[in-house]
């Protein structure tokens, strides 16, 4: 009896623990990043389409991944925030579970693919032997359209068929629950499929083939850029560092999403043993805990690029340093014209004064001189 009272003293006091670390990463942390991370990957995306750096297409598609990286943000990060740190469930209707759901995916998705795209257009610049700066913008623009909207297929069931009610049993008593998840008991044969499948689906869709991708074009271009660049020889020396600086730029970015989000997520997946959980409270406390850590891993990526591009390139940091000079410009610009405005209302307010009292003095002095005159 004595050891039964512990053992339940003792899961009750891992709870109470687990319940405090909730707290400090989705409370905390997770706020954190969805602020600073929102408002840094907007600063970085006006940065990166000023003038100077969006002649490089792939500082505009740089760009397009920030306000990706911000999508992310605002729906898995924010949701999760919400239902872990603040019990705060908002998919209580399953039309808006199915279209959060996708379009969560489809961020993440998109963000993940965006760097296989801008990783092979940096590798045809780097093996040119005309290498241009200038890159029309439609075609950018064109590409990252149709790369949405093939992303929409991958992620097309969540919009269809995710979510449902389920039966649970507690103490005796049966009750329904509104799941927005797929039910491994479904009577649906597609959804008890997906139930198994989909997280191995996500893993390769997401992680794993744009994870090599990526990786197998970043060795190319550090080849071509840094290693052999012999092609770029005939340029002059401004433009090959400019180039250069662009090319860590997007090697930094790159290396963030192959050294956080892959391993995290690809050890997630394979820790994850539900039997075991169920059976035994140790497993489910020590995955909860590692679930938490591959999750802070993978969402940090998703905030700091602008700390990647800031500490890789001192291109950007200089157009930064512009940009909030400008900034600055502006603002005493307006400020001194709004004095000037001012300081010629009050002129043309004390002129009309003076007018009005000399008028007023010429009259009472003709009125003198006539007086004495009579």
């Amino acid at each position: 009896m004595d050891t039964v009272t512990t053992n339940a003293t003792n899961t009750q006091d891992v709870w109470i623990i687990l319940g405090s670390f909730y707290k400090v990463i989705y409370r905390g942390y997770f706020s954190f990043l969805i602020v600073f991370g929102t408002s840094f990957n907007i600063l970085t995306a006006i940065t990166l389409l000023r003038a100077k750096l969006r002649r490089f297409s792939t500082c505009r598609y740089m760009a397009v991944c920030s306000l990706l990286n911000v999508g992310v943000l605002l729906t898995n990060t924010l949701y999760m925030t919400l239902v872990m740190g603040w019990q705060i469930d908002l998919r209580s209707s399953i039309l808006w579970c199915r279209i959060h759901v996708f379009v969560s995916q489809w961020f993440r998705g998109f963000a993940s693919w965006i760097l296989v795209i801008v990783a092979i257009d940096r590798y045809r610049r780097s093996r040119s032997l005309r290498p241009r700066t200038q890159s029309k913008n439609h075609i950018v623009t064109i590409r990252c359209v149709i790369a949405g909207l093939a992303l929409v297929f991958p992620n097309i069931h969540y919009l269809l068929l995710i979510g449902g009610v389920v039966t649970l049993k507690a103490d005796g008593v049966t009750y329904e629950h509104y799941a927005c998840s797929f039910h491994k008991y479904s009577t649906n044969p597609i959804h008890s499929w997906l139930a198994s499948s989909n997280t191995w689906l996500e893993l390769i869709t997401i992680i794993f083939i744009p994870s090599i991708l990526t990786l197998i074009f970043n060795i190319f271009i550090i080849k071509n850029s840094f290693i052999r660049p012999v092609e770029n020889e005939h340029l002059k020396s401004r433009s090959k560092t400019r180039t250069r600086r662009v090319t860590t730029m997007l090697l930094a970015s790159n290396i963030g999403f192959l050294a956080l989000v892959s391993p995290a997520q690809i050890f997630n997946a394979l820790t994850f043993d539900p039997n075991s959980i169920k059976s035994q409270d140790k497993y489910f406390f020590s995955y909860m805990i590692k679930a938490q850590i591959y999750q802070c891993l993978i969402n940090t990526y998703y905030a700091m690029n602008f700390v990647f591009c800031f500490a890789s390139s001192s291109f950007f940091r200089r157009e930064i340093r512009k940009f909030i000079n400008s900034s600055r410009l502006r603002r005493k610009a307006e400020s001194s014209t709004n004095n000037i405005r001012h300081k010629k209302v009050n002129s043309k307010e004390t002129v009309t004064e003076t007018t009005t009292i000399l008028g007023e003095r010429k009259r009472a002095t003709e009125s003198t001189i006539d007086a004495f005159k009579h």
